[in-house]
Order: C-alpha cells, then structure tokens, then sequence
C-alpha cells in the first residue's frame, strides 16, 4: 500500500475496504472498480458460501442444513466481515455476465423457500424434524451434543468468526479452524468428505447457470467417504437423480433466457438446490483491485468499463491498448 500511495506502483494490491479507502485519502490518484462506494470492488463470477456436506456426517441430513441457514446472516456477515462492501446473495449466480435475467426469474421460488430468513423459529423447528432437542446452549441428539468444525482458509478468515458466532448463537457448537493453504490440506478434507462445513469461494459461470448448477451433479461425488471428488468446485457431495436427470437435460440444450424448455430446466434445478440446501451462498466475492492514475489513465472502472479489472485476466492486454500518459513528472 505504501509504495502505491509513493506513486511507485501504476497496478498495486487488492486490498481490503477499509485499507482501501485509508490509501484513497492519502493519494487521491488511488482508484478501484467501482468510482463510489461502499461496495468498491469488481464481481468475478465467484460467492463466498457457506458448504454443506450433504453426503456424511450431521449435515446429510436435510432438516439440519435448513436450521443451520435460519442461522445466518447474509447483511450482517458482509458488514462485519467486509465492511459493506459487497452485496448477499442467495442464488450461485454472480451479477457479472449475463445471468441477471436468470435470478430474476428465480425470485419466485426465493420467495417461497425464504434462504435469507434468520429466524430462531425456523431452526427450532427444523431441528425438531431432525430428532434434535436443545439443552442448555446446543443441540442435542441421543444426549450427544452436535459438534463440529467449521473449515475456513487463510484468505477467507474475516468470515470465520462471523459465521461461527451467528451458528454458536443458533445453538450449534461449532469452532471455526483457520487453515493455511500454504500448509495444510484445506481442498483435500473438505473433496474427501472429510469435513462437516466450511466456508469458500466458489466459482463458477459468468453467462448461463448450468455452467454452476452442474458443480451439485452427482457424477462429482466421492465414491466414498475419504475418497477425492472429481471436481474442485463439487464439494457438497450432493446426490440426487432427479437434479442429475435436470441438469443432464440442460447439458443438451442451448443456453437462453428466453428459451423456454432452457429456463424451465434452470427452475427445476434451482428448486431442489433451494429446498434441499444444497449449499449456502452468502454474498459475491468483489474484489478491491486497485490502480494509480497519477502516471496514466484510462484504467476500467465501472464509468469506464471495457473490461474487468482482473490483472491475470486476458482483458488486461486491453488496458495496454486505453491507457495513456497523465504527462505527471
């Protein structure tokens, strides 16, 4: 940050908002994606979400991953944890690209099934279902306390103690453990089906939603518990053949929102993964990619938006091509 407040860096850091907005002061030449605020990052087809495993262990069971999303707080996750910057989200679709027309047609069903409800009604009686009573602060079942760990890598900590303090405070004794990609086998536990939940970016399609939805396909699955997925992104372990049957449908017939056999297959599937809690999206990943125009301008910003703000992205050769010289000394 401080060489490019100093000017000596035309493309610096991501950084978080706050540190953004601290380097914007002192170095007015400091820009980011978006020209105003709170949320001054870039959308990048990715959102942090809240996984599940569905397969094994306490959340195969569906009752359980409802009550664990009555207990979370998309708002208050984005402002505690990332300042505001960043907008929750209930659908895995991102608002870069082209899928805005899809999540408007999804709002029927959000409607109905309600994902962004905090609500301590909602998991008492969907810990009811599962056989579950409280006792005291946590839930229990045959007089064992349902415990477990939630998963969280280096780079996604500012989540980990948010999320674990609104599940504490729906009754489920969990403890977020921070790992260290670097070191620790993060993608490995949670591919084998070896971890309860976590939290991650999923990433996904910027255009059409098969290219998201077919990540909860069982043919991605372990074969059995401590066995790798086949799929970076298919972690859930989600098995189910009428979702598989959908999503292959969707495979052979070509992506529109104004196609009507296309768009009847993407409700179809966004109704199981929302009734069935395939996986929790919480918010969109908004990068704070940041720029010095002191020396050239002509960087993509939202008023000037040719492409994304992603260095290690193909469109960046553009910038090569629209920036020019500010003529500073």
């Amino acid at each position: 940050m401080a060489r490019e407040i100093n000017n000596e860096f035309d493309a610096g850091n991501i950084m978080q908002p706050g540190v953004f907005e601290a380097a914007r002061a002192k170095n007015k030449d400091i820009i980011s994606w978006s020209t105003k605020g709170p949320a001054w990052g870039a959308p990048d087809a990715c959102m942090y979400t809240l996984g599940l495993n569905t397969k094994y262990g306490p959340m195969a069971d569906v009752h359980v991953r409802r009550a664990v999303q009555a207990s979370i707080n998309r708002a208050k996750i984005v402002d505690l944890a990332y300042e505001g910057s960043t907008v929750p989200l209930v659908l895995p679709f991102s608002t870069y690209g082209g899928l805005a027309p899809y999540t408007k047609m999804m709002q029927p069903l959000i409607d109905k099934y309600k994902p962004d409800n905090p609500s301590a009604e909602v998991i008492a009686s969907e810990m009811a279902a599962a056989g579950y009573k409280k006792e005291g602060a946590n839930w229990t079942k045959d007089g064992k306390k349902l415990t477990f760990q939630l998963l969280v890598p280096g780079w996604l900590k500012p989540m980990g103690p948010v999320v674990e303090k609104q599940l504490r405070d729906g009754g489920f004794d969990v403890t977020f453990k921070l790992f260290d990609p670097d070191t620790q086998p993060f993608f490995d536990t949670v591919r084998a089906g070896n971890a309860d939940a976590w939290i991650i970016v999923h990433c996904g399609s910027s255009r059409e939603p098969w290219g998201t939805l077919q990540h909860y396909h069982s043919k991605f699955a372990s074969s059995e518990q401590g066995k790798q997925n086949s799929y970076i992104w298919a972690n859930s372990q989600y098995s189910n053949k009428e979702y598989d049957a959908i999503i292959d449908q969707m495979d052979q017939v070509l992506s529109s929102p104004t196609d009507a056999k296309y768009t009847d297959l993407v409700t179809k599937a966004v109704d199981i993964f929302l009734k069935d809690v395939v996986e929790i999206t919480i918010s969109e990943e908004r990068h704070v990619v940041t720029n010095n125009q002191h020396y050239w301008k002509g960087f993509m910003t939202t008023e000037n938006a040719y492409a994304a703000p992603y260095s290690l992205w193909a469109a960046w050769l553009q910038v090569l091509l629209k920036v020019e010289p500010t003529g500073a000394a």
